[in-house]
This record gives C-alpha cells, structure tokens and sequence, in this order.
C-alpha cells in the first residue's frame, strides 16, 4: 500500500490535540460523525490508519537496521550526527532521553508517531457505524482490521518501552484531568489488553480469514496474520525480559506504588510455565491456521514457485549442488506473486517507494558502473554510468557473514571440520559443484568465504563471488574495485555519491530481485517486504517448545527450516558432529536462537531478538567490523577492521520516554536509568 497523505488527514486534523500524549475531540468542532457516511470516506479513513505503521523496509526510519547485522558508511557526517542510519543509533550509544532515535511515542527522531495513529484508529471505531448504504460485511471486516491495527500498535509501543500508556476510546475535553493526563499501566495489563483485543478481532465473523491478492494488499489485516501477531505478543511476554530478571524491581508507578514490570520470575516459576504455554498454544494455533486456512507453506522454488531456472542458469541447474536451494531462498523474500510466495504471512507493501536509496533493495543494489569483468568491463545495459536506483552504500557486518553455517549445518566456530583459525587466510576457488555458479572459479578469496551453507551464498555477496541481477548472471564481483575512488576525495562514478560503495566489502543479495535493473524506478521489481514468514513462526514455536522442555517436537520444527535451507538436520550437524544434547533443553534453545540468527537474518527480527532475550551485553558491545575496503591488493584488502563501536547497557533494553512529553504530562514516569 503506498504511502499516500489521504484527504481525511485534513478532515480529521481538528480531532489531534497539540498535546500529543491526549486522545481527545475538542470542544465545537464539527461532527467528525459526518464524514463516515460515504464508502470512499471510511475508505480513506481505514487507509490513514494504516498509514501509520512502523516502516521495516525503510532504511533510515526502521528498527531493522538496529544490531549487529548491517554497517553504514561512517565517514560521512551524515550518517554519523544527522537523520541516516537511525536503527544503528540505537546500539551505538546515541540515544538519550532529549535525543530521542525512532520515537514511536510522539513521532521524533524519524520514528512514527503510534499514539497519532492510535487515535486515528479510536475516531474510527467510534464512527464507522454511521456508515450508510456499505454492507454490513464490509463494515465488519473494516472494523476487525482497525481493532487489530490498534492492537499492534500498542504492542509496537511495548516491545520498545514496556509499560505504555493504553488508549481505547476517543477523550473528550469534559473528562477529567487523570483521565486526561492517562499514566503508564502495568505490564500485565498492557499484555492483557492486548490479547483480548486481538481475540476480539477474531471473534468477528465477517473478518476476513486470508487475503492473498495484489502486491498492494499484502499489508491488509486477516485472521492469518492476526493469529501470527497473537503468537509474537505472547511470545515477547514469555521472553526472559518480562521474566528471569530483577532489573525493574523498583520501576513502581510512584502515585500508587505499583511495580510497573514484574518480572523476577524464573524457570519453573507458575507464572513463567503458563506464559510459555500460551505462547506455545497461540503460535501453533497461528501456524495451523496459516497452513490450512491460508495456504501457506515453506518457499520451494520448484514445487510452488515458478519452477523453471532463468534462461542465464540453465546451463548449471542440474550441475550445482546449490543452486535450487539457493533459489527457494532468494524468492522466498522476493517473489511478488502472492500466489506463488506461499511462504509469506504479512508484508509490507511500501516496498513501491523509489524515491531515493530509501529501501532495502536500493540501498544494498550494486550500481550497474561497478560491475566489472576481469577486463575491466562494465557490465551495464547501454554504457551509462549513472547510479540510478542502486546506490550499494549498504553492507552487512563481519559478525553476520560469520554467524552463517558451514555446509555442515554448524557455525564456524563449532564445525570440527573447518579450519577457524584459518578463515581469514586467501585461497583459491575450488572447481567443484558446490560452488558452482556461486563463486568464481580459480579466483583468490577468503577461506571464509568458501564451504559455507546455501543462505551465505543466496543472501550475501562477497569478493569473487557471483551476482544475480540487471537480469543477468555476472560472474565475477571483484570487492576491491567497488569504491572506484578514494572515499572523502570529492570525486565519484557519474550519477553517484563519495560514499556510495560498500565499506565492508560484504554485500547483500538478500532484497535484490534478480530482475531488478535500477536505471530506472520503473525497471525496479517491487515486491512485499516481510514482516512475519511461516520459518519465522516454526522457529518461535521451536523456541517456546524448547523453553517447556519439549525438545523432541522443538527439534522437528527447526529442522523444517533447515532442510528447506538445504543443511543437515539437527542431529546430522548439531548432535553427531558438535556433540551437542538434542534432548537438553539449553542446548536445544541455543540451536533455535541460531537458526532465528540465520534464517531471519537482516529482516529486522535480529535486534527485538536479542533484546528480549537479554542478551544486549552479548552482541551489542562488539565494534561493527568488516574487511578493509581501503586495500586496494588481496593482502590488504582482507584485513579485518572495525568501523564503528556499539555500546550497551542496561538502560537500553527499554527505550526513553522523549524528555518533552514528560513535561506535557506529570504523570508520566521515565524508564529506568534515562
């Protein structure tokens, strides 16, 4: 769905107090009730509150940058004191309180303004029923989507700050002050809340069970994707940041005294049993549902997707040992057709904005002037240099490219039969099928780059490496030519930037369609970003069975994931080969955090990830490193060195309240330690 500034905007502007923590109507305005009586005004209504969903594909203004997976150029003042990289902010230090990144409480620092769209979502619910001459079906089916956008928005607000402050209804200016001036209630209760919102969303009958149709509609709520947010609420309350931590033991509402997060409650506590059994219910429930009523399935390029190889692979479909597990892989994020992308549960349809390298898919495109053969050739379309719509300032981190598998289905480090001490060391390209097609031949590279799983070759790109694109195969990606000029030098390729290269000479294939060209707007594939895929349910119902100590089943859904992504099962790799227990359940836990870590990588899962399990002082502490783009020989070249610092700690794991609307409201208390 784009983006568009709907005209109800202007219609509705009068409704928004200039104190934007106030859900409230102010007094002589006209009867907002009179612009729900046509069906193209609600429809705009529904698509303002749409309107206000947190971006994901958006590369400056989402949380997906956030972590330990990505690196931004860091010599540009830009990207280091301005409004780019927003998502990295958050692990390097930069937020405060007064300096808010990605304000999804009030809409600064580029976040988006939550408690607005919250209203939005209540002026609806209390107007749609003036709507005249609309089925009642569809006004049903309108009214379950804005009760579940609402929901999930309140449960954004939590997974940032915890405790949130809870809007069900329109505020009148005759209400009292208290109920004006609302506070921060409970955990639980937000939880709670929650829930039953979803639930009764749910229970309506006309309410849309799964709607698979134009790329513009993978956006639009059903029962499908209401299930799979249910699942993720329960799973986020399960999670040892709610439970298993002692950190907010005096985070207390000071006008009652009431601990706003009670969370010291650990393994085999009641409580901490019966919020992973519901996580449990509610995610098998959602994968269920997804599976029979909405069709859905793992991606397999062969079995439910277009089936036959482009005309540039033909030549090795039957040769390599990887390549359909790679394509199953690379169409599962980037296949349009919602009837052959089966594996999709919800994604965002704002993947249509090309106004600039604003998305995932611009920002990581090689730029056609950079792809170069042996010779020196450009591989390009009609010799023109100019950028377009890829602008490859965009690269993945040293952690990421290290976190993927051996082709044994084990981490690098855990693999006993890969040389770890070595893998920074330079050889050759073997001539094998394995990395047929994905590597080239001969070529000098990093032992790191070579034996590694099907995901590293289908999502990432690396030096000597092979990259499908511009509706080609080129054959050869030589990192070392990719700055073209010395960074800060003021000059650049036409059409381009000083900064745009990748600094960390890793790429990222991930978002790019293989058919995407990027000269121009129009000869970019669109497709929907993914918010929530069917892996990413296996792999939570993996980690709740896991937590409950029902490993055997745990064991069965990881392996779902695993074998689609063409690695040994759990016992082949983890258990024979690692000795790792399969019926342990830390050591089963630890298996799925990993495949999340994989299989999820670079989608925006990685950061909520890792701070719900708590473990920001594990991942967030290490500086971002890559290879050493300034080297213009392999020797140089393949240095690894660090780009920028991260630093975590405690405070971080709920975000700050903006300084100002504590101000506006003194009942509000701010999260601990800002």
């Amino acid at each position: 769905m784009k983006r568009v500034k709907y005209i109800l905007m202007v219609l509705l502007a009068a409704t928004i107090s200039s104190c934007n923590y106030l859900d409230v109507v102010p007094d002589g305005v006209v009867e907002i009730s009179s612009k729900f009586t046509t069906q193209a005004g609600v429809r705009q209504a529904l698509g303002k509150c749409y309107e206000y969903m947190p971006n994901a594909h958006y590369v400056h203004g989402s949380v997906t940058l956030a972590g330990d997976e990505y690196c931004c150029p860091n010599s540009a003042s830009t990207f280091t004191t301005g409004g780019s990289c927003r998502g990295l902010w958050l692990v390097r230090g930069l937020q405060s309180a007064t300096n808010v990144s990605l304000s999804y409480w009030n809409g600064s620092g580029g976040g988006t303004n939550l408690y607005e769209g919250i209203r939005y979502c209540n002026v609806f619910l209390e107007n749609i029923h003036h709507c005249i001459g609309v089925p009642q079906k569809m006004i049903d089916d309108w009214t379950a989507q804005v009760i579940v956008l609402r929901a999930y928005y309140h449960f954004y607000l939590i997974q940032c700050y915890g405790p949130i402050l809870v809007y069900d209804k329109v505020i009148d200016l005759s209400s009292d002050v208290d109920e004006m001036r609302a506070k921060r209630k409970p955990l639980e209760e937000c939880f709670d809340w929650v829930v039953s919102e979803l639930d009764r969303a749910l229970a309506v009958k006309n309410f849309t069970e799964s709607r698979r149709n134009a790329i513009t509609e993978n956006l639009l709520l059903d029962k499908v994707i209401t299930k799979a947010i249910k699942a993720k609420v329960l799973l986020l309350k399960a999670s040892p940041i709610f439970n298993g931590n002692n950190m907010y033991t005096d985070f207390v509402d000071p006008e009652t005294g009431k601990i706003l997060i009670d969370a010291d409650r650990y393994d085999g506590d009641p409580v901490w049993q019966a919020r992973w059994e519901d996580a449990k219910k509610a995610i098998k429930e959602a994968i269920d549902y997804a599976e029979t009523t909405g069709k859905r399935e793992l991606y397999d390029y062969e079995v439910n997707g277009p089936g036959k190889p482009n005309d540039y692979d033909a030549v090795y479909w039957d040769e390599s040992e990887i390549i359909k597990t790679c394509y199953s892989l690379r169409y599962s994020i980037v296949d349009p057709n919602s009837s052959t992308n089966k594996e999709l549960i919800w994604g965002s349809g704002d993947n249509d904005n090309f106004s600039g390298s604003y998305t995932f898919q611009t920002a990581t495109q090689i730029r056609t002037s950079e792809l170069t053969d042996a010779s020196g050739n450009y591989y390009n379309d009609d010799g023109n240099k100019e950028s377009g719509y890829s602008f490859n300032w965009l690269g993945a981190s040293m952690e990421i490219a290290e976190a993927f598998y051996t082709k044994n289905g084990l981490p690098i480090s855990i693999d006993p039969e890969y040389d770890y001490a070595g893998r920074y060391s330079l050889t050759r390209v073997p001539a094998d099928n394995y990395h047929l097609s994905y590597m080239a031949v001969n070529e000098q590279t990093a032992q790191l780059h070579l034996n590694r799983e099907p995901r590293f070759y289908a999502w990432m790109l690396v030096d000597r490496g092979c990259y499908r694109s511009y509706n080609r195969l080129i054959p050869l990606i030589s990192m070392l030519q990719f700055d073209m000029s010395a960074p800060g030098s003021g000059s650049a390729p036409e059409g381009s930037s000083v900064y745009d290269f990748n600094h960390t000479g890793l790429g990222i294939k991930k978002f790019v369609n293989p058919a995407s060209k990027n000269k121009y707007a129009a000869n970019v594939v669109m497709y929907p970003f993914p918010l929530i895929r069917l892996a990413d349910l296996y792999l939570m119902y993996a980690e709740a069975l896991a937590n409950l100590g029902e490993t055997t089943e745990a064991v069965e859904y990881i392996d779902k994931v695993r074998v689609r992504a063409g690695v040994p099962t759990c016992a082949d790799s983890w258990g024979a080969k690692a000795g790792w227990n399969l019926n342990d359940k830390n050591d089963v836990l630890n298996m799925v955090k990993w495949e999340r870590r994989v299989e999820l990588a670079f989608e925006g899962h990685r950061y909520f990830d890792v701070v719900r399990w708590l473990e920001g002082d594990k991942y967030f502490n290490a500086p971002i490193k890559g290879w050493n783009y300034k080297g213009k020989r392999a020797n140089d070249f393949y240095q690894v060195v660090n780009y920028f610092p991260k630093q975590w700690s405690n405070k971080n794991y709920l975000w700050p309240l903006p300084s100002g609307e504590l101000d506006k409201n003194p009942r509000l208390v701010q999260n601990p330690w800002w």
